[in-house]
């Protein structure tokens, strides 16, 4: 129980940080961005960028470092997407202060499908290069 709680603590943690800044944050309390660049997808795409990443590490590591890969990537990958997609749905339907949009669900996307790649990446170089230590 404890191993499962060390290695769950930060993306809860994390999905709890993004709903309340999504659904419970007012627009008005945000701060004023400059024009030209779309900033509210860049913060979906950076938050479900680190949800995914951080859900990602935490599960190789609680599994050491020989996860499923389809569990992995259920955990790491399409579990923070389906999560995105209900947050659109809540904010369409229960928070009348926020708006749903089809364009912050694919930044959602984007944002963890560029995680699970760079982590993926990340943890096999990181492991090839420990078993190919010379002595």
């Amino acid at each position: 129980m404890k191993i499962l709680l060390r290695y769950t603590l930060l993306p809860l943690l994390t999905g709890l940080i993004i709903f309340i800044v999504t659904c419970l944050v007012t627009p008005s309390q945000l701060p004023v961005m400059p024009e030209g660049i779309a900033w509210d997808k860049v913060v979906h795409f950076s938050m479900f960028f680190f949800l995914s990443a951080v859900s990602l590490v935490d599960y190789y590591r609680m599994h050491k470092g020989k996860p499923s890969m389809c569990r992995w990537l259920f955990w790491g990958f399409l579990i923070p997407v389906i999560y995105g997609g209900i947050i659109e749905l809540l904010q369409k339907y229960f928070f009348a202060s926020r708006s749903a949009e089809w364009g912050d669900w694919i930044a959602d996307m984007l944002g963890s499908i560029t995680a699970t790649f760079i982590v993926i990446i990340f943890l096999k170089k990181h492991r090839y290069s420990k078993k190919n230590i010379p002595l």
